[in-house]
């Protein structure tokens, strides 16, 4: 499953008023709780929280922590406590990927060069960073796919939604869109940067390349197939 599914799905689970309850417990906490200090703390039975805090373990909201050994002559398992995980959460509709942009960003302002202009440098770094993305899809593949597929899946995992256009690729999402109001020619020349990329690491930028095709609908990246 995908990192946006998988905020979705994490926001849903935090929907439940009670379970919102105990996650904020939990993170208000200086130390991890067990079932019974969230029951009487939040006035909840045990059973209840159980049940609310095995929902946020799956979604990856919360984790258990290995028990304490036992005191010597006490029979029985000590109590399960949990803590809130690391885990960030961050879903919009549609897709919105600011994360990544700012990530290249923020490398190429550590990189920069003498005399190196920020924009040449941000263009480096987002090649790169979209050749490491492709490269992980790639090495994921058990084979019983083949790299357009791979392709596609990363595409829509970075919020682009492709669309099939005569053989071309449309990016019909831009996941930029805001910063991109802010700085056209810069995040446009990003994210065609990232996009070529992303093409090398998966090895298919012999076959598809990413031009820029401003649009005001669409993304301004266009990935083009060869004859």
């Amino acid at each position: 499953m995908d990192a946006p599914a998988e905020d979705v799905l994490a926001l849903g689970a935090l929907s439940e008023p009670q379970r919102a309850r105990i996650y904020d417990y939990l993170a208000s906490a200086n130390a991890p709780k067990t079932r019974q200090d969230v029951s009487a703390a939040l006035g909840i039975g045990r059973t209840l929280v159980t049940f609310h805090c095995e929902k946020l373990e799956q979604a990856g909201l919360i984790e258990a922590m290995a028990a304490d050994p036992a005191p010597a002559g006490r029979r029985g398992r000590p109590p399960q406590r949990y803590r809130v995980t690391q885990q960030e959460i961050s879903a919009s509709v549609p897709p919105r990927r600011y994360e990544l942009l700012a990530e290249i960003l923020v490398q190429a302002a550590s990189e920069q060069a003498t005399a190196e202009p920020l924009h040449e440098t941000a263009l480096r770094v987002g090649r790169r960073r979209g050749r490491e993305l492709g490269a992980q899809v790639r090495g994921a593949d058990d084979g019983s796919g083949s790299r357009c597929e791979a392709l596609s899946a990363l595409l829509i995992r970075l919020g682009y939604e492709p669309v099939d256009d005569r053989g071309d690729v449309v990016l019909t999402n831009c996941p930029f869109q805001r910063l991109m109001v802010l700085d056209t020619k810069l995040v446009c020349s990003i994210n065609a940067a990232l996009a070529a990329g992303y093409l090398e690491g998966l090895g298919v930028d012999r076959h598809v390349s990413a031009r820029l095709r401003p649009c005001p609908d669409n993304c301004c990246v266009v990935l083009e197939r060869s004859a």
